[in-house]
């Protein structure tokens, strides 16, 4: 048997292993791993590029060593194929295309959303507080004073202001206690989605929802009823100002908004919403 002067088995496994671990370096340089996974995972995903890194340096010694042992590389090509999808395909969020009216969750009690007890005050803010909530905290200091109210759900000037902090939590309040938000101006953002089951005014404003990783996808919303709801276009990013109210759909009880103002708005850079 012809012994070649190198191990093309080992360069192989050293291609490949660097090969994820920039891929995925440059996913979360780049931020775009939040496409991919919750922000819990994050770590994990940079500690496999650290292992993967340190273990292709264990490997590189041994390509330049002679492989007397015949050793098929044909499996590793199954890794390989994954590899340059990743590199080629463009990271992409999900769309109404992707999801039927059967995906979308218009109903409390959510089995993959966790329920803590939730604080919810009722208070008057100042006009500088009320215009942190309404700019979507562009500044750090607004950051900051946001930070310190994540674990509260508070209506401004006795409006619901939700955002990507808080919209899991005040849509799981709002479903399970309806009653008790009957009346009470909203403001959501979200992109329209309408589905062939809904009335000629009536569209949701939805959000995707991510428990782990994009696998589990989840768009999550509420309906909304306008008197222009014809007008407006499937995907597009809104912002519904309006009042709840209760309503029924499909056999369910479920909060209403009823718009009364609906505004063009621009796609949050992360637009998914996650449950803790």
């Amino acid at each position: 048997m012809k012994t070649r002067n190198y191990n093309i088995d080992a360069a192989f496994k050293v291609i490949i292993l660097l090969g994820f671990s920039l891929f995925f370096f440059l996913t979360i340089q780049s931020g775009q791993v939040l496409k991919y996974v919750h922000p819990r995972n994050v770590p994990f995903i940079k500690f496999a590029v650290i292992a993967m890194v340190l273990i292709s340096l264990f490997f590189i010694p041994k390509v330049f060593k002679p492989q007397r042992i015949k050793v098929s590389s044909i499996p590793l090509l199954f890794f390989v194929l994954p590899l340059i999808m990743a590199f080629l395909l463009p990271t992409q969020s999900f769309k109404s295309d992707y999801i039927s009216y059967g995906d979308l969750k218009l109903q409390g009690n959510s089995g993959n959303v966790d329920n803590p007890e939730i604080k919810t005050e009722y208070s008057e803010e100042d006009e500088y507080k009320e215009d942190i909530y309404i700019d979507e905290y562009s500044d750090a200091e607004n950051k900051n004073i946001i930070e310190s109210n994540r674990n509260e759900l508070q209506l401004i000037d006795e409006t619901i202001i939700m955002d990507n902090d808080n919209y899991v939590r005040w849509i799981q309040e709002i479903y399970d206690n309806i009653e008790k938000y009957i009346g009470k101006k909203i403001q959501v953002s979200g992109f329209v989605f309408k589905d062939e089951q809904f009335e000629g005014n009536e569209f949701v404003s939805a959000r995707m929802m991510m428990v782990c990783c994009a696998a589990d996808m989840q768009p999550i919303g509420f309906l909304c009823r306008y008197d222009k709801a014809a007008e407006l276009k499937v995907d597009t990013w809104i912002r519904v100002h309006g009042t709840i109210a209760k309503g029924e759909f499909n056999g369910n009880v479920i909060p209403v908004i009823e718009a009364d103002k609906v505004e063009n708005t621009e796609k949050p850079e992360f637009d998914y919403v996650y449950p803790f």
